[in-house]
């Protein structure tokens, strides 16, 4: 059965504020770590989210695919899949700091048709499906209209390994004197849907997973903004480049 982008964004958005509204209310809890590492924090929180967005998705639509950062598997050929960080910027979430999202994206045949992402702190709803543009709580967003360097503002995540570390500091190095201001957030999620709304000029990542970027991605790009994708590292990582399309970026 064949599903609008329209109905799959309207989905989307719906279940993002649902889990939002639970992780309004997380911040009041005592947050139980399930595994922490080096570089990342996986919480009881993650888990028990992303089960209330699948269970929530597949009631509506039971033959749908699931694949999470909390689980799941890819979907068929043919068959829709949804695509779901439950909590991006967990590390944020647990040091208090006020900067994490839902995401939650809607695919076929890795073909990205709908997304949202809800920023709770802030209740700002991303939305956006294919050939129907991207919103900020109901209003049209699109990408900045900088063309130089010195007046943007860049995002650039840092992944988790060592190689993706290093290969970040060496863009902090090149643009740090370039550009007039450079950031690291900690929401992949967020950078996107920043550079959607023209708060971002680029976001750059040497490792992140589909999970965190399959809705921003495409908000990107219906807001007029251009994005690449190649493989990342370690394997199965993506390395992800999204910009308004006008800055020069001579280093990704």
């Amino acid at each position: 059965m064949k599903h609008s982008p329209e109905s799959l964004r309207s989905t989307a958005e719906r279940v993002a504020r649902n889990a939002g509204m639970v992780l309004r209310k997380a911040k009041e809890e005592s947050l139980q770590v399930d595994v922490a590492e080096q570089h990342d924090i996986k919480l009881e929180l993650d888990r028990r989210i992303q089960e209330q967005i699948r269970k929530e998705i597949l009631r509506i639509f039971s033959d749908h695919g699931f694949l999470g950062e909390e689980g799941g598997e890819s979907a068929q050929p043919g068959q829709y899949e949804w695509v779901v960080d439950p909590i991006d910027g967990t590390v944020n979430l647990f040091y208090g700091i006020p900067h994490y999202a839902v995401s939650i994206a809607c695919r076929l045949d890795g073909r990205t048709l709908a997304g949202a992402i809800y920023d709770p702190n802030r209740d700002e709803m991303f939305v956006t499906h294919a050939g129907g543009g991207s919103f900020c709580n109901g209003k049209p967003i699109r990408v900045a209209q900088r063309t130089k360097l010195d007046v943007a503002i860049l995002a650039l995540g840092f992944s988790k390994g060592k190689t993706t570390i290093q290969k970040c500091l060496e863009l902090y190095h090149h643009y740090g004197e370039k550009v007039r201001k450079l950031r690291a957030m900690g929401s992949a999620a967020l950078d996107l849907a920043y550079v959607a709304s023209g708060r971002l000029d680029a976001y750059i990542e040497q490792g992140v997973s589909i999970w965190d970027v399959a809705a921003g991605a495409l908000m990107v790009e219906e807001a007029g903004g251009q994005v690449r994708i190649s493989p990342g590292d370690p394997a199965g990582k993506i390395h992800l480049v999204a910009s308004n399309g006008r800055i020069p970026l001579d280093m990704v």
